[in-house]
């Protein structure tokens, strides 16, 4: 009897090796996407010289507008922002997950004791057995192990998608430094604009000033109206109280820096300096490139990877799951039980759980997941359309920020020209004082729009270098065993 009885034990032990040997893993095997139809095979809004551009550092974009402290100030900013710290903690949180999951592949081992005091009353029943005292101790301590075949696969498919979600947070990384740099750049570029125009301003006041000089003595000699000398005043007065609003801009911009380098507002003190040069369009490269240089595009195809990942999870909840155990337990009535190897009490053997009814419980879940993986497609699409549409806006943008700029230059010259004439004619006395307050008027209206249009080109410089995905290297980004981003 017992031999028949061990012989099938070894027999359903061989039934259970032979299923971990041949177990397969269900649900789709991931394969990149081609997205080729959605980036197609050239820029439309680029020209033959913008297609055929020098290759430029695009990781370091910034250090090719020749602005040494914008240059310090984003290299800062990639250091100490808080958003930058933060994504590395998801980083380190993702891994920390993946961890947990891949856990399940291992087997378990816990050490277990126990003791337990039991009294019975006078009239409590007696226990059946070998312990029949009205008081007793009960020692026991031993070990419990537990692992679980992933025959279908349901564990493989979970951390196939835990190694996507990692890879996805180190991508948002690189995402949020991409950003972090633009704005800064922006920022410090904007305190620049707003530097010319404040040198416009107190050149326009210094104008003012001998104006005034020569009208009031004009006005002695009764050449003109003292109506001229008010004129000249409240034009100086309005100048000068011009400058004020741009004096508040000025700080405001550099208290967002303090924010983005991760400092107090009002730490950061933006230096005086020219206005950096647009540098040159960067290689623009393939579209189909994008899905390489862009963090947020890469992110996009992380997730569909891990929605993928999930659904041969979710499938493998249709199929029976099996899990090894066993216990070693040593214990008795008294401690020195716990080393007396008659007392053992060994057990070993498989559970099979098969899943009959479950009220639609899994197929609802590969449902759900099999969407997930449908709509994760589609954001990436998406996406891909978005990078392919931001590199063209720039484009267009850029352009037509150059164009206005070369018109802009143009009438300005015309406008600085027509106001020495007539300062010339006024003080021959041969025109009015109107005529020099209009020219004057609308060379220094002509100058501020330069100036906001030259900004509006360093801006796209901006954006076109942000777009094409420039701003981080492929190999800045996986977490050492220290914690922190490699960064070169």
């Amino acid at each position: 009897m017992m031999r028949a009885h061990r012989r099938q034990v070894q027999l359903a032990s061989a039934w259970l090796l032979g299923a971990v040997l041949i177990g397969c893993t269900v649900g789709p095997d991931y394969a990149p996407p081609d997205l080729s139809f959605r980036f197609g095979e050239g820029w439309s809004e680029a020209n033959a010289e913008q297609q055929h551009a020098s290759r430029s550092d695009l990781s370091r974009w910034w250090r090719s507008f020749g602005d040494d402290e914008l240059v310090v100030l984003i290299e800062r900013s990639l250091s100490g922002n808080l958003d930058l710290l933060e994504a590395q903690e998801r980083i380190i949180a993702a891994r920390a997950r993946r961890g947990v999951v891949h856990a399940d592949r291992l087997p378990t081992l816990d050490a277990e004791a126990a003791y337990s005091r039991t009294e019975r009353g006078s009239d409590a029943p007696m226990q059946m057995g070998p312990v029949r005292e009205r008081s007793f101790d009960t020692f026991s301590g031993g070990v419990v192990a537990g692992w679980e075949a992933d025959l279908w696969g349901r564990v493989s498919r979970l951390v196939e998608a835990a190694d996507a979600e990692t890879d996805l947070s180190v991508e948002d990384y690189r995402a949020v430094r991409v950003m972090i740099a633009a704005e800064v750049a922006r920022e410090v570029l904007s305190i620049r604009a707003i530097d010319d125009r404040l040198a416009v301003l107190a050149r326009a006041i210094e104008v003012d000033r001998e104006f005034i000089e020569i009208t009031r003595a004009r006005t002695r000699a009764g050449l003109v109206s003292e109506l001229d000398l008010l004129r000249a005043e409240r034009t100086a007065s309005v100048n000068r109280a011009a400058r004020e609003p741009l004096r508040g801009e000025r700080r405001a911009a550099e208290h967002r820096i303090a924010v983005l380098v991760g400092e107090r507002p009002g730490s950061i003190s933006v230096a005086q300096h020219r206005q950096a040069v647009a540098p040159p369009i960067p290689d623009l490269g393939l579209p189909a490139e994008l899905l390489v240089r862009r963090p947020d595009i890469r992110s996009a195809e992380r997730a569909y990877a891990a929605a993928v990942a999930r659904i041969g999870a979710a499938q493998a909840d249709r199929y029976p799951r099996v899990v090894f155990g066993g216990s070693f337990v040593l214990g008795g009535s008294d401690i020195g039980d716990l080393v007396d190897p008659d007392t053992r009490v060994l057990s070993f053997g498989p559970r099979v759980t098969v899943p009959i009814f479950e009220g639609g419980r899994i197929r609802s879940n590969i449902t759900r997941a099999e969407s997930d993986a449908r709509s994760a497609h589609l954001r990436l699409e998406r996406r891909a359309l978005n990078a392919v549409r931001e590199v063209e806006t720039s484009l267009v943008r850029l352009g037509r920020a150059r164009d206005r700029v070369t018109e802009l230059e143009s009438a300005f010259d015309s406008a600085r020209d027509a106001e020495q004439l007539a300062t010339s004619l006024y003080s021959a006395g041969n025109i009015d004082f109107i005529n020099v307050l209009e020219a004057r008027t609308e060379r220094l209206a002509i100058e501020e729009l330069l100036a906001t249009a030259r900004l509006d080109v360093l801006n796209e410089s901006v954006s076109i270098s942000v777009a094409l995905g420039g701003g981080w290297l492929l190999d800045e980004g996986p977490l050492g065993s220290d914690g922190l981003l490699t960064q070169r």
